[in-house]
């Protein structure tokens, strides 16, 4: 039961501490594709620690359930309290099987309705891919990225969606807008959405805001995951085309019309263009510096490793010397 609930409390500090540290540390976008990896690191701390608990409470109750409720309870909290030594009767019995099925349903239920949601959100791409294909007409580049499905739109906008193949999408007035190496660079920055599954780390996110609104961790990931990617987009466009092109890319495509008016054009999947962070996507194209971006990166590396191992410290350390926590382990 102790074991159960240390992983909860752990959860819940990294729940609640999580968020205002990784924004700072991300704020900049100084190393995005690490900071995504930081914010997932923290996102699956929380998630196995969810999944560990219900499974320790499970194995505590079900090896102690015919023996006397000392045994079901003699651990390091009733140690430190020093409240029982005796049974506990059968309705403190039936408050531990409650509570281990409790959480066990807990887990069960919100992971199916996640994994439920991101394969909605995988069909409704598709289909979205499959219109766009449908209605427009396309639009073959040189310069190695995708291939682009242009649409008859009177807003400026470039995004992509998910599907076999994955689809990117440009509206005619980005193209008559966007010179042609500007328009290369758009393609490249939907490609690397493409190449890098961005889509896939998007609904997944997006998933467990929708599942888990009140936990702050999940919703301060997606929005904050959201503009990591499209600043990794951004570099690894400018690695195949100029900054100079990505960053005028940028500017002609935002200045058209709001960010709101733009996303809400787009399906809850598109990763777009010129729908998030443009201000901060902008100063970092400005302002490149790769030498303090990888200094930058070493607390987010720190972080996420801290994040990562304390999960298996701790059980070292109760391996080595607190196995009295865990009762049903030695």
């Amino acid at each position: 039961m102790t074991l159960a609930l240390c992983l909860l409390g752990y959860s819940a500090l990294v729940c609640v501490l999580g968020p205002p540290i990784l924004t700072r540390l991300t704020a900049h976008g100084r190393v995005p594709a690490l900071g995504v990896l930081a914010w997932l690191t923290a996102i699956a701390a929380v998630l196995g620690a969810w999944a560990a608990a219900a499974m320790a409470l499970a194995v505590q109750v079900a090896h102690t359930w015919d023996l006397p409720m000392a045994h079901l309870f003699d651990d390091c909290v009733v140690a430190v309290h020093a409240t029982a030594d005796g049974s506990h009767g059968p309705v403190a019995q039936f408050a531990a099987l409650f509570s281990a099925l409790a959480l066990i349903g807990f887990v069960a239920v919100r992971g199916v309705r996640v994994i439920g949601a991101v394969v909605r959100a995988g069909r409704s791409s598709a289909r979205h891919a499959r219109s766009a294909s449908l209605v427009g007409r396309r639009l073959d580049d040189e310069s190695g990225a995708a291939a682009a499905v242009v649409i008859d739109a009177p807003q400026r906008a470039a995004y992509c969606v998910a599907g076999r193949p994955g689809t990117v999408v440009v509206t005619s007035a980005a193209v008559a807008a966007l010179d042609r190496p500007q328009l290369a660079a758009v393609l490249a920055h939907e490609d690397a959405h493409l190449a890098g599954r961005h889509h896939l780390i998007r609904a997944s996110t997006r998933a467990l805001t929708t599942t888990l609104p009140r936990i702050p961790l999940f919703a301060a990931a997606d929005d904050r995951i959201a503009q990591l990617l499209e600043m990794c987009a951004d570099d690894r466009a400018a690695g195949r085309h100029s900054r100079t092109a990505v960053l005028t890319a940028l500017l002609t495509l935002s200045g058209a019309t709001g960010d709101a008016e733009i996303r809400s054009l787009l399906p809850d999947t598109a990763l777009g263009t010129s729908t998030l962070a443009v201000a901060d996507r902008v100063h970092r194209l400005v302002h490149a510096d790769s030498r303090t971006r990888r200094a930058r990166g070493i607390p987010l590396a720190l972080f996420a490793a801290l994040v990562a191992a304390v999960p298996a410290s701790g059980y070292l350390l109760v391996h080595f010397g607190m196995a009295g926590c865990l009762p049903f382990i030695h």
